[in-house]
């Protein structure tokens, strides 16, 4: 992929990230997960996650339909990541609750900080922007395969 290609993948990600009204139909949640539609119906019923309402302009006669956000696919996938490892759908709920500010706080951080993105040799170089009492440097995430991801900071200069 060339660097064309790729700050126009950084651009978009971005985007989707700043997006707070990423909307995904019942059908979807349910094949990306493996939760069924019952089931999702269920956790409703439940108050376990919750739908955003919305009305389909397509459709002549506004019918509503069951639209979930970004952050409830990854509820729902972490409710079940936990019944699989053998939890009981509330204990499951409550530990997935338990990390709600944890992912809210990494998705704020990837929002805010992924400034840039270059393609290096065998990796990707990610600008995460200047250090609050150094503004004229930058660190940078060195991601390379096989390696372990590397900080380091430079100069703007």
């Amino acid at each position: 992929m060339d660097s064309a290609q790729t700050n126009i993948y950084v651009d978009r990600f971005k985007d989707i990230l700043k997006n707070e009204h990423f909307l995904l139909g019942i059908g979807e949640i349910s094949k990306a997960t493996g939760v069924s539609q019952r089931q999702l119906r269920y956790w409703e019923e439940r108050g376990y996650i919750k739908p955003e309402e919305t009305t389909d302009d397509s459709n002549k006669c506004d019918r509503r339909h069951r639209k979930y956000s970004h952050f409830t696919f990854l509820k729902v996938s972490m409710i079940q990541s936990f019944i699989n490892d053998g939890y009981t759908l509330s204990a499951a709920v409550q530990k997935t609750n338990e990390h709600s500010l944890l992912s809210k706080a990494v998705k704020q951080f990837l929002k805010e900080r992924i400034l840039d993105v270059k393609v290096i040799q065998d990796g990707y170089e990610l600008d995460l922007g200047a250090l609050e009492d150094m503004p004229d440097k930058h660190v940078y995430a060195l991601i390379r395969k096989n390696a372990k991801t590397k900080l380091i900071l430079k100069d703007l200069a």
